[in-house]
Order: structure tokens, then C-alpha cells, then sequence
């Protein structure tokens, strides 16, 4: 019994100093810029570009050499505009804005202009052809290069170059630490944190009382010894806690780099210093980069769903301006409720300004990016869309029985190695049709598996969802218990696939959802275990078969997030694999209810967030058990629909890093042959799908925005099948099929053998159509019409689409096929071919 108990305190300690890895990084230190360059202009160019950049204020003006026009990032007469606010007046001047926090949450926001540029604390340089722009801002001391610590071998070669007296005075500025020889009242263990190198070598700490008179004499002395800026920049980035200011101050860098025909913006998250008790928490770039006026005609394109263009000047200025998160929200930042679930499925906007158009992708850092837009009226005479990012992350502590103060937890660095970087191009085309060419080739340049290809298969491609089992509370001896309910059985599922190939369905994509581990809430996916109230391990091969003798392909859907039914022996660890919030807390929640908004803990399994690492563990395992059942295709859940970093100190991963890993176990998948189905499609997903259900085809309905266009999906077409919400699930069946029309979409369907009356007394009632007996003659109806009526088009790139008026469109193909589509509520007559309210029509070339 001994040896066992050692041996689980060996196994203990093991684990417990792999697990605690953890993350030591401070903060880059803030870095003082002062400006003293010549006021003359500079000016970088290259075969299509030139960028010119003002000294004096640090705007810049792009100008595109084929035509002339030029792109501000600063309005022009900003500081006449009558209808600026004073805080709106400092964004107009600036080339960003950033916030920032103590622990309490409370901060404010600094502007680049008035905390930076007016006071003369920056520097510029090219640096091999790229411009770089270097700012310090906020509440600056005095700057003094003097090392604010440095080990003892390496200060005595700089006190060895001074005279005696010098040497002496220097000395009397610094104290000597030896970490085996301290005063009583040092406290040890916060010397090791602070200074790590105490562990191993005696160390020079400059005293914090030094005056300034004193700290201003020894940097001459410094200076004369050969102490460098060098020095100077490499000693204050290792020694950050000595002689830290308590006041909130920043240093950050803007790179401008002319790339072909494109500006690209960068700032490097290694050159953002800030100071530990202020976190810079959001970052706003470019603000008014390409802004119109109110003499100005144009729109501005946000990436609402599909797509939605905000008019100059709409008169919508009552409305909220338009904010929307790249990529949804954070699932490892808490939120108490869901009011409103809105996500930007991919991270560009655009200006169209008097004919021309700027288009800007952000190339790094979306998973930290939100797009806000915002009309002339407000509080300024000009309509800009800019990006702005979340920064240092936080969580507020639990402390309510010591005080009754919000106290936050914020994260102790900026991600090492990352960047935010934003590609403005002057599009070759006007309007939001040259913007989605320019996102296309941008996507195609810089996801290698989309270049050369292109979808060969004509017919309308169908995805049918085809659900087996969902848990329900059933009475088994008189007591109650959580079990599978059999919704379509394996030798249903199998029947339905020969009644579509019976129908004359081609192009056919198969999802399985609730086929094992007992329900559509599955339990840990590290195992995988049939249903037998479904059938044997023969039926639902079979599912498999007769799906390839029909050329269709089969895609069991998975939930690799989200767990549920979490046990001891189920493969998943609470500790080790699940996320965490900054706070150490798990990311745990239930459902969100739909009515009051709040998390349904009566009503609902509790789910744990998995770690990134361990999303890609369980894919990995999973496809090598699914292959002794045939399965060779899968289908994420939720992969490209929701995305979340882990913010544990000891095992850190960012959003974008997560999203990263995404990508490359994608390319992994896809490179090894299994299909790819995934939900809801964030670009970042969408190079390696075969095919994307669940896309929006239309807008989130704000306020703000003027009208929806399918925006993404021009861009896609042609690259990769899509198609919109199930149709017969749809809240408005019309206006989503007319959607599915306009955007060039194929089908979706959701069936269910059972009757719906089946899904009483569960949490499932969002299959409450989907009933196959009542469904599926009108499925056959409405695929026969759409393959009639587009069959000839799926391969086709869209090449044009034109707003008729707010509800009437024409979308236009490569061998001049035109669809109008009539989403209003009247008749109308285009070009003599009658249109009723809620239809289409299609007109081939000629017609």
C-alpha cells in the first residue's frame, strides 16, 4: 500500500511540474520617442502606388497612379468641421486610439493626435523601404538611458571606463542584490520574480529613490563608457519592473508598406509597450482612413452577414452605429447572457467613394477585430468604417466576501510573435462587385489549395441533415432517466438516401447528426459508441454504401467544442483539458435560453469549452476509430461557426492563434483526403470545405445599414458549394428560398423519420419541421425546379449583381444568364417580363 501511495505522489509531482509551464512574460517596456526629424514630406512609391506621409501630423495619403485618386487617412478641413464633438475632433487627427484599464475596469481612450503628435513623442524612419512610425503615448516622464538593472560582470566593464569620482557617484545610484546575502526586510521571492537572473549571478538594481538630477548625470557618464541606445532598448525589455512609472503610458509602431497595389499597415505586438497596472485593452487603426463627406456619394460595405452597405449620409444617424465582432464573440470570454449572437463570417470591409473604391482585408489579428461603421450627423460631418481590436483580455475576480468593488484580472502580455496587419487596395473596379474580386484573388493568392480550383458539377448541390437520435427524460421502472430518443433509425436514414437517388438527386451531401454516443448532444467524442435503439453496426454501414453506389458523400457531424456528459473514465479531463477564462476559471455554461436570455440551468446539459490542443487530439483520434466504420468524411459542428483562445496563464493560446491551429488541422484533414462539411463558414474554414451549410444570406438587421447584398457569397462562388439554413426550417420559408436564389446558394434540408408530435416534453424543438413523410414530395418538387431553372450555373462565377431597388436584384453569370429576384411585397415589371411579389425569374442571354 506504501509503494502505491508513492508512486501516485511521484506521478503527482510529475504532473504538476510538466502543468505548471507557466507564462512569465512581461510586458514590453514603453518606449520614449521624441521628434526631432525634418518636417519635409516623405514619399514612397512604387509601379502602381504612392504614399505620401506628413511629418508633422503623421497622416498619410495614398494615391493610385492609374487614376489619380487619393485615399486620406485623415479628413481633410477635419479641424472645421461644425458638427465634431471635441473627442471626435482627436479621432479625426489620429491614426489610432487606444484604451486602456487599471484593475478596477475604470480607464479612458488616448489619441494618437493629442497624447502623442502634439507633444512631440514620436520618431519616423524607412527601414528598407518601409516606413515606420513610432509613437509614445500618453503620461511621459523624463526618459534617461541608464540600465535600469544589469548583472555584475557586465557592470563592472562599463564602471571600469569612468573615472574614479564618476565610477563612485554611479555606484552610489545603484544597489548590488546578491540573492544569498539580502537585508532582512527584502522579500526574496518577489526579487525571483522580478529579476529571475538573482538566482544565478549578483545583480545592479537602480535604486528607486535616484532623483532625476542624479539619473540625467550617470547617463552622461553612461554615454562617455559606451553605453549605446542598444543597450539601452535590450536592458529595459529584460529588467521591465525597476523604475516603472505608475502612470499610464504606451509606445507603439505603425509600419507602411507599399505591397504591389496594396497599403499594407502593420503594427507588431512586440514594439506595444505599456505599462503592467494599465493594460491597453482595445486599439483602434485608421479610423478615418477613406472617410466621405457629406458632399460625398458612396456607401461603405461591412461584412453583416452576407454583406450589408451603409449609405453616405442615410439620414440613419439616430440609429446605434454599426459594431460587429469578426468571428462572433470570444467563447472564452463570460458573458451573462445572449442578446444578440451577430458575427462577421470574414474580416474586410470597404469604401465606395465618388466612383472608386477602397477594399481593406485584415491579414492578421481578426480574431481580435471588430468592424465599426457610423454615418455623417452624429457627432462629425463624415461616414468611415474602421477596424478595432481587443487587446489585453480580462476577467473579473470572485471577491465578493472581502469587498464590494469590481476587481479585474487582466492578461500579463500581448501574444509574442503577432501582429495586426490591415491590406488597403484601391480596387481596379468600383463598387461591391470590384471589392469581391479583390477578395477572391486575395483569397486565392494566399491559401494555396484554392488556387486552381473550381467546382466542375453544374447541378444544384443539396445537403440533406438527416437527425437520429436526440436525449429525452424517459420512465424506465418507474424511474426517470436520460435516454436516447430514436428519430430515424439507421435503416431509415438508409431509405431516404434510395428515395433521393430514386428522385434523380445528383450532387448529393449526406449529414448525419445524433447518430452515436446517444444523442445530437453527444457525450466526450473520445470514444464512439452506435446507438443500438437505431440499429447494428451493419445498418449503418450500410448508410455508407449506399450512399457511394450513389455517388453521394456522407458526413457524420461531431461536436469537438462543446462537451457534455463529462465522467470520470469518458476521456476528457476537467483539469488538464478544459479551457479557462484569465480569471483560472473553467469555461463551463449551459444552454442560453431564447427568451429570457439567460443561461437555461434547469433546462439543459452543462458543457465545458476544450482546449485548442485538445480539439485537434480528439480530431485526430476520432478519424482513426471512425475508419473501422466506414466513415472517411466529416462534418464540425461548430469549427467554422464559433471560435475561443485559453486564457490559462500555464498554457496559453490566443484567438488567433487557435484559429491558426484550426487551419492547419483543416489542411491536415484535407491534405489525407476526408471531406470536410462545416456549419456556418468563417473564411478561415472555408478553403478547405467541401461543402458549407448553414451560411447567412442575408444581413443581421441593423438600424444603421440601408440594404443586404451577397457579398460572400460572390466571393465563394465557384470555389466551394454553400447553401443557406435548412429550408424547411427556415422562420421565413419565401424570403429564404429567394435568398438562396439571389446568392446563388444550393439546398439544405433537415429530416427526421418520426413525427414531430416525437420532439414534445425535449429541448430539441428546433426540428420541429422536419418531418420526412410531410417534407419530402415538395423537397423533390422544389430540387427538380431549382435544377431546371440553375443547373446549367453552379460551376458559373457570379460576375455581376445589381440593386434594382432595396427588394428587387439581378444576379448575372459567366454565360450571361441573369436571375432578377423580387423579395417585395409588390408586383414589378423589368424590361417587360412580369415579376410578382415573392418570385424570380431567369433570363438567359438573349432573353
Amino acid at each position: 500500500m506504501k509503494r502505491v501511495a508513492w508512486l501516485l505522489l511521484i506521478i503527482f509531482a510529475l504532473f504538476s511540474a510538466v502543468s505548471c509551464d507557466k507564462r512569465t512574460v512581461r510586458p514590453k517596456p514603453v518606449m520614449m520617442y521624441e521628434f526631432a526629424g525634418s518636417s519635409e514630406d516623405v514619399v514612397l512609391e512604387n509601379d502602381y502606388l504612392s504614399l505620401r506621409f506628413l511629418p508633422d501630423t503623421t497622416e498619410i495619403i495614398l494615391t493610385n497612379k492609374s487614376n489619380g485618386v487619393q485615399w486620406r487617412s485623415n479628413p481633410l478641413g477635419a479641424g472645421e468641421d461644425p458638427l465634431a464633438d471635441a473627442i471626435t475632433q482627436y479621432m479625426m487627427e489620429s491614426q489610432f486610439a487606444l484604451d486602456y484599464a487599471d484593475n478596477s475596469g475604470v480607464g479612458m481612450t488616448l489619441h494618437s493626435s493629442i497624447y502623442s503628435v502634439q507633444r512631440g513623442a514620436y520618431e519616423y524612419e524607412v527601414v528598407d523601404g518601409v516606413l515606420e512610425v513610432r509613437y509614445t503615448v500618453g503620461d511621459i516622464a523624463r526618459n534617461f538611458h541608464i540600465p535600469p538593472a544589469m548583472t555584475e560582470e557586465r557592470m563592472l566593464e562599463f564602471l571600469e571606463k569612468m573615472e574614479w569620482e564618476n565610477r563612485m557617484f554611479v555606484e552610489s545610484t545603484y544597489r548590488l542584490y546578491n540573492i544569498n546575502n539580502l537585508f532582512e526586510s527584502d522579500n526574496r521571492s518577489q526579487l525571483l520574480e522580478d529579476y529571475p537572473d538573482l538566482a544565478k549571478m549578483k545583480l545592479y538594481v537602480l535604486r528607486a529613490t535616484t532623483p532625476e538630477y542624479m539619473k540625467e548625470e550617470a547617463e552622461g557618464y553612461f554615454k562617455d563608457a559606451g553605453y549605446t541606445n542598444q543597450d539601452f532598448s535590450e536592458d529595459s525589455e529584460r529588467y521591465t519592473v525597476t523604475g516603472a512609472s505608475s502612470k499610464p503610458a504606451f509606445s507603439i509602431t505603425l509600419r507602411y508598406i507599399l505591397d504591389g497595389r496594396s497599403l499594407v499597415v502593420n503594427v507588431p505586438f512586440d514594439k506595444i509597450g505599456f505599462r503592467p497596472v494599465y493594460p491597453i485593452t482595445k486599439l483602434d487603426i485608421m479610423p478615418f482612413m477613406g472617410a466621405g463627406d457629406i458632399n460625398d456619394n458612396g456607401y461603405m460595405l461591412v461584412p453583416d452577414g452576407s454583406g450589408a452597405l451603409i449609405y453616405f449620409n442615410n439620414g440613419r444617424q439616430n440609429q446605434n452605429p454599426y459594431s460587429i465582432d469578426v468571428y462572433g464573440h470570444d467563447e472564452a470570454m463570460w458573458r451573462e447572457a445572449i442578446l444578440t449572437d451577430d458575427k462577421a463570417p470574414y474580416p474586410a470591409f470597404g469604401i465606395q467613394k465618388n466612383g472608386n473604391a477602397l477594399f481593406c482585408v485584415i491579414e492578421e489579428g481578426s480574431a481580435y477585430a471588430s468592424i465599426y461603421a457610423d454615418v455623417s450627423g452624429r457627432n462629425c460631418s463624415w461616414n468611415r468604417v474602421y477596424p478595432t481590436f481587443s487587446m489585453v483580455h480580462k476577467a473579473q475576480m470572485d471577491i465578493a466576501g472581502r469587498s464590494q468593488r469590481k476587481v479585474f484580472l487582466y492578461e500579463p502580455n500581448l501574444p509574442e510573435g503577432e501582429s495586426i496587419t490591415l491590406r488597403y487596395t484601391p480596387c481596379a473596379e468600383d463598387g461591391y462587385m470590384g471589392m469581391a474580386k479583390e477578395y477572391r484573388s486575395w483569397l486565392i493568392n494566399n491559401y494555396p489549395n484554392l488556387k486552381g480550383r473550381r467546382i466542375t458539377e453544374s447541378s444544384v448541390p443539396v445537403a440533406v441533415e438527416i437527425v437520429g437520435a436526440v436525449n429525452k427524460t424517459q420512465h424506465r421502472l418507474g424511474l426517470p432517466m436520460d435516454l436516447p430518443l430514436r428519430l430515424t433509425s439507421y435503416k431509415e436514414a438508409e431509405s431516404m438516401i434510395k428515395d433521393f437517388a430514386g428522385f434523380g438527386w445528383k450532387n448529393v451531401y449526406v449529414k448525419l447528426n445524433g447518430w452515436f454516443n446517444r444523442s445530437v448532444d453527444h457525450t466526450v467524442p473520445t470514444k464512439i459508441k452506435l446507438i443500438s435503439s437505431l440499429g447494428s453496426k451493419r445498418d449503418f454501414t450500410n448508410i455508407i454504401s449506399t450512399a457511394a453506389k450513389n455517388n453521394y458523400s456522407v458526413y457524420p457531424e461531431v461536436d469537438f467544442m462543446f462537451m457534455r456528459d463529462v465522467g470520470a473514465f469518458s476521456g476528457f479531463n476537467l483539469y488538464r483539458d478544459a479551457a479557462r477564462y484569465v480569471s483560472r476559471d473553467r469555461v463551463q455554461r449551459y444552454p442560453y435560453s431564447f427568451i429570457w436570455f439567460g443561461e437555461r440551468k434547469q433546462w439543459g446539459k452543462l458543457n465545458y469549452l476544450s482546449r485548442p490542443v485538445v480539439i485537434n487530439r480528439m480530431i485526430d483520434n476520432f478519424m482513426k476509430k471512425a475508419s473501422s466504420y466506414g466513415i472517411s468524411n466529416i462534418a464540425f459542428r461548430n469549427m467554422g461557426s464559433r471560435l475561443a483562445g485559453d486564457y490559462h496563464d500555464r498554457r496559453h493560446v490566443s484567438r488567433e492563434a487557435s484559429m491558426m491551429m484550426r487551419e492547419q488541422k483543416f489542411d491536415q484533414l484535407a491534405q489525407s483526403g476526408k471531406g470536410i462539411l462545416v456549419n456556418g463558414g468563417f473564411v478561415y474554414s472555408v478553403p478547405w470545405a467541401s461543402i458549407v451549410t448553414d451560411m447567412q444570406l442575408d444581413d443581421q438587421g441593423y438600424g444603421i445599414t440601408d440594404t443586404a447584398i451577397p457579398f460572400y457569397q460572390i466571393v465563394l462562388r465557384g470555389l466551394v458549394p454553400y447553401t443557406g439554413l435548412a429550408i424547411n426550417l427556415a422562420e421565413d420559408y419565401t424570403k429564404n428560398l429567394l435568398k438562396s436564389v439571389e446568392s446563388g446558394s444550393g439546398l439544405y434540408f433537415s429530416f427526421m423519420a418520426e413525427e414531430t408530435a416525437e420532439l414534445q416534453e425535449t429541448k430539441f424543438r428546433q426540428f420541429y419541421a422536419n418531418e420526412y413523410g410531410k417534407w419530402k414530395q415538395d423537397a423533390d418538387s422544389l430540387y427538380q425546379r431549382f435544377n431546371a431553372d440553375f443547373g446549367h450555373l453552379y460551376n458559373q462565377l457570379i460576375t455581376n449583381h445589381t440593386i434594382l431597388s432595396p427588394d428587387i436584384t439581378i444576379t448575372e453569370y459567366e454565360d450571361g444568364t441573369r436571375v432578377v429576384v423580387n423579395l417585395s411585397d409588390n408586383d414589378w415589371n423589368y424590361n417587360g417580363n412580369y415579376l410578382n411579389a415573392d418570385s424570380y425569374i431567369v433570363l438567359r442571354r438573349g432573353e
